[in-house]
């Protein structure tokens, strides 16, 4: 007859059930949800001036509407409130969704925005992290990022600082200027010129009626149809580039 380690399988039974709760502590979610609607009118006004913490931004430009529309989605906890306001300064709608100082053990907690506003209004975002989203818009567009993924469909003149993250820019009517750290790039069908300087990550560039000029770290980089192309740095990673109808330059 085999004797069993009773006390060996216990203590391993022991030590498994420790990481058990380690691991569900530190994965805890957010326990409240709440739902928030707020509207200004847009009369007068010129510019949305968005300040967001963690959460989507999901920002859709609307021709003709004559008021920002928001709805937001706060994820929380008991005790920790959200900051979520959206005012009139002079020509510039404000809005601020994020969260005072909190301590929380587990995820932090968030906050998802869906925002309607006028098609021509130009917007300058500085969000913390999350995915953005924007589209429908005929202005120009200034985004500061984090991280997380970014999808631009439209705009005028873009201007974006982002952190980390994929990045996708398409139909866009004016010039592109993008600085960003890491995370793949995709940039298409744009009617000005494209200034990239990035970190690491692949770039893919098409359908440019402007200049294209790219100072890159690494990852590869892919450049078709465009009016002139400028590589100031390639790093490492492969290049090609097509069809260019212009001056090419690699320094």
């Amino acid at each position: 007859m085999t004797l069993r380690p009773i006390a060996a399988v216990s203590l391993t039974a022991l030590l498994l059930s420790a990481c058990i709760i380690n691991v569900n502590g530190a994965g805890r979610m957010p326990t409240e949800h709440t739902h928030q609607s707020l509207q200004l009118d847009s009369n007068g006004l010129d510019e949305l001036v968005a300040e967001t913490g963690a959460g989507a931004l999901d920002i859709q430009g609307v021709v003709g509407l004559s008021h920002i529309k928001l709805e937001a989605d706060i994820y929380t906890y008991e005790g920790v409130d959200p900051i979520l306001t959206l005012e009139k300064r002079g020509d510039t709608a404000r809005l601020v969704a994020d969260f005072d100082s909190y301590k929380v053990s587990g995820n932090s907690p968030y906050i998802d925005l869906v925002v309607k506003v006028p098609a021509e209004m130009k917007m300058d975002i500085d969000d913390g992290s999350g995915s953005i989203k924007i589209q429908g818009s005929s202005a120009d567009i200034d985004v500061k990022d984090g991280s997380g993924s970014m999808e631009i469909e439209g705009g005028k003149n873009l201007n974006i600082e982002d952190g980390s993250g994929s990045i996708t820019l398409s139909d866009v009517n004016g010039n592109i200027t993008l600085d960003d750290g890491s995370g793949s790039i995709e940039i298409m069908q744009v009617n000005g010129d494209v200034n990239v300087n990035d970190g690491s990550g692949s770039l893919s560039i098409k359908k440019v009626q402007g200049f294209v000029t790219i100072d890159d770290g690494s990852g590869s980089i892919d450049v078709m149809d465009t009016k002139g192309l400028k590589i100031i740095e390639a790093g490492s990673g492969s290049l090609s580039f097509d069809n260019i109808d212009g001056k090419v330059s690699l320094e």
